[in-house]
C-alpha cells in the first residue's frame, strides 16, 4: 500500500513540474515574441529617425551652403552656422572684404567697378557728385565712408547712396521691378524733351505678359508731329535709351517739312519671382514624398 501510495505522489509531482515547465516555456515564448515585436518595431523607429535626421541634415546643407555662396553672413566657426551665428548675422554691417568669393562680393566689389556701367549709372544723380569739387565721388570712396559711419541713420543714407551711384543701378533702370507706368511716361517725357519735343500727352497702355518667361510688357500708344529733324531725333533717342521701348508697328506720314509717326511699342519690367516652398514628407517606409504642399499634410 505504501508502495502504491508512492507512486501516485512522484506521478503528481512530475505532473506538477511537467505543468510548471510548461508555463515556464509559454512564459519564455511569449517573452520572446514580445521582445522579437518590439525590436522589430524599435529597428523600424531607428531607421524612420535616421532617415529623418538624414533628409534634415541634406536641408539644412543646402541652407548653409546658400548662406555662404551668396554672401549673407560671414563664413561659420564650424561646419554649418550655428542659431547664435544665424541671430547675430546684420548682412547690412559686414565687411564685404570678409565675403570674398560669394556672389555678393563678385556683384558688389567687381561688376559695380565697370567704368561704361557706371558711368550711365551716375548720369544725372547730384548724390553721386562731392558738391564742393563738382567731381564723381567713387563707389570705393562711398564703401569707406560707410565703414568710417558709426550712427545707423549715416549708415544707411551711404548704403542708398552706394547703390544708387553703382554701376548695379543700371540694371533696374534698364529692367525695373515693377509695372509702374507713370515711369514709363516720365522716362518718355524726357526722351522727348532733350529730342527739342514738348507731347501733348503721353498714356501708356495695359499691363500684359511679353514672349520672355519672367519679364512683363507695358503697352504704349506713340504719336510725335513735328519737323523731320525732331522727330527723327526723338525715335533716335528712344533707340539709344538705356531703357528697352520695342516698337511693334508704326506708321509715318510727310506733309512738307513735318512728319508724323504713330506707333505701338512695349516697355518691359521684371515680374515678381514666386518662391514657392517645397515640403519633403518622409513615410514609416523609408519613402521620401517630395514636393509635397502644407495642404497635403
Amino acid at each position: 500500500m505504501k508502495k502504491k501510495n508512492a507512486g501516485v505522489g512522484k506521478k503528481i509531482k512530475i505532473s506538477k513540474s511537467q505543468q510548471v515547465m510548461l508555463g515556464a516555456v509559454a512564459c519564455a515564448s511569449l517573452i520572446l515574441g514580445v521582445c522579437l515585436v518590439f525590436s522589430v518595431y524599435f529597428l523600424r523607429y531607428i531607421k524612420f529617425n535616421s532617415k529623418v535626421i538624414s533628409e534634415k541634415g541634406k536641408a539644412i546643407d543646402g541652407y548653409n551652403l546658400a548662406i555662404k555662396n551668396i554672401g549673407i553672413c560671414k563664413a561659420p566657426s564650424g561646419k554649418t552656422y550655428t542659431i547664435s551665428e544665424l541671430e547675430s548675422c546684420e548682412p547690412d554691417d559686414i565687411d564685404l572684404s570678409l565675403l570674398k568669393n560669394t556672389l555678393r562680393y563678385n556683384v558688389i566689389m567687381n561688376l559695380s567697378r565697370n567704368e561704361d556701367l557706371e558711368s550711365v549709372a551716375r548720369r544725372g544723380l547730384s548724390i553721386c557728385f562731392d558738391s564742393s569739387t563738382n567731381q564723381r565721388v567713387s563707389v570705393d570712396e562711398l564703401i569707406e565712408r560707410y565703414r568710417m559711419q558709426t550712427d545707423d541713420d549715416e549708415k544707411a543714407s551711404y548704403l542708398e547712396r552706394i547703390a544708387m551711384c553703382s554701376a548695379l543701378r543700371v540694371i533696374p533702370d534698364a529692367l525695373p521691378s515693377a509695372a509702374n507706368q507713370l515711369a514709363v511716361g516720365a522716362s518718355l517725357n524726357k526722351l522727348f524733351t532733350i529730342s527739342g519735343y514738348s507731347p501733348e500727352s503721353i498714356t501708356p497702355g495695359e499691363v500684359g505678359e511679353s514672349t520672355i518667361p519672367g519679364v512683363g510688357a507695358i503697352g504704349i500708344n506713340l504719336e510725335i508731329e513735328d519737323s523731320v529733324d525732331v522727330t527723327m531725333q526723338a525715335l533716335s533717342n528712344i533707340e539709344r535709351s538705356i531703357r528697352e521701348f520695342n516698337i511693334k508697328s508704326a506708321r509715318i506720314e510727310r506733309s512738307g517739312g513735318r512728319l508724323k509717326l504713330e506707333a505701338m511699342a512695349e516697355a518691359y519690367y521684371t515680374e515678381t519671382a514666386i518662391l514657392n516652398e517645397s515640403i519633403e514628407e518622409v513615410r514609416g517606409d523609408g519613402k521620401v514624398l517630395k514636393n509635397v504642399s502644407s495642404e497635403d499634410e
